[in-house]
């Protein structure tokens, strides 16, 4: 069977069939896209606007300028909570990691004695020993180096010293040395000697060793004729006999430096004086968080005298020890 497209097809008066059945009234134009274009509308009915039309509209909306304040006010609060938060966790964070060398410290300490024998004594922090001698804090850090699989500075460290608080701030080592007090040593020239090193009186040279805490240093009289005769004689922790401390428990062996701007607790970042607290290593080893009146004002539970740097070893002749 042969089928052909009725639009090639002519029958004999040689006009096309579609044209012919226009004629007879049988398929008009107006008739086939009627129902088109009814359907056309329908359909746009369904769909909406156009495409374009959609995307004019749109473009034109936008957040009102009471959504964005209400959104900036919800980020600032946000915020307001936040960083406090992040503030207290990084203090936190400072003082574990404070605690941590100061606790490698007490241990090092410790097996620094442990080697010497039957009759250790404590490090010589008063270069030499008398009582205007130089407080050579820094020379500790040498000493406990063996101890220490020779980590240089890091263990002297403490994350919350800045500023007021840290001992390598160019004024405080003025004032420092002022006192007599070595807790920084610059690069030492070519050919110095070990045992005289050159010390910075200006603060301004690089510092290549540091000790970012205090090592007690309170001065040991050699014989009963040189001590004062209000305390028990022996009495003293720079060069002592470890065996002669009264009190090991309360005897202080290493604090944060520049106590009187104490680094932990409330504002202590901000170099406030006399206000907030500092970590304490004692002669058995364990560790305390003091404030700042209870370390400065009082007695130890023995009886000896205020300031810390009493306690365990100076006790009054006629009471207390």
């Amino acid at each position: 069977m042969k089928i052909t497209h009725s639009c090639h097809r002519s029958d004999t008066s040689g006009l096309p069939v579609a044209t012919k059945a226009t004629e007879r009234g049988q398929l008009t134009p107006s008739r086939v896209t009627e129902p088109l274009r009814q359907q056309g509308e329908i359909d746009r009915l369904h769909r909406g606007p156009s495409n374009a039309k959609s995307t004019r509209i749109g473009s034109r909306h936008g957040f009102t300028l009471i959504e964005l304040l209400v959104v900036i006010a919800i980020i600032a609060l946000l915020i307001s909570i936040i960083l406090p938060s992040l503030g207290k966790a990084r203090k936190s964070a400072w003082d574990v990691i404070c605690k941590s060398n100061m606790r490698q410290l007490g241990i090092s300490t410790q097996t620094y004695l442990d080697e010497q024998g039957s009759d250790p004594r404590y490090p010589q922090i008063r270069v030499p020993n008398t009582d205007s001698g130089l407080f050579f804090h820094v020379g500790v850090v040498k000493a406990l180096q063996p101890y220490l699989s020779y980590a240089g500075n890091k263990p002297f460290d403490c994350p919350a010293a800045k500023g007021a608080s840290s001992v390598r701030d160019p004024r405080n080592i003025r004032t420092l040395l002022g006192g007599g007090q070595v807790y920084t040593l610059p690069v030492q020239p070519d050919g110095t000697p070990a045992d005289q090193p050159v010390i910075d009186p200006t603060g301004n040279q690089p510092i290549d060793v540091y000790t970012e805490f205090w090592f007690n240093d309170s001065y040991t009289p050699p014989t009963s004729r040189q001590a004062s005769p209000t305390f028990k004689f022996p009495y003293g922790v720079s060069g002592q006999r470890t065996r002669l401390i009264r009190r090991p428990d309360t005897l202080v062996l290493l604090t944060d430096a520049l106590d009187q701007y104490p680094r932990h607790g409330a504002k202590n970042q901000k170099g406030y004086e006399n206000t907030g607290s500092s970590h304490f290593v004692f002669g058995d080893l364990h560790i305390e968080q003091l404030e700042y009146v209870n370390y400065q004002e009082r007695p130890d539970k023995y009886g000896a005298p205020a300031p810390f740097y009493n306690w365990g070893h100076l006790y009054y002749a006629n009471i207390g020890g």
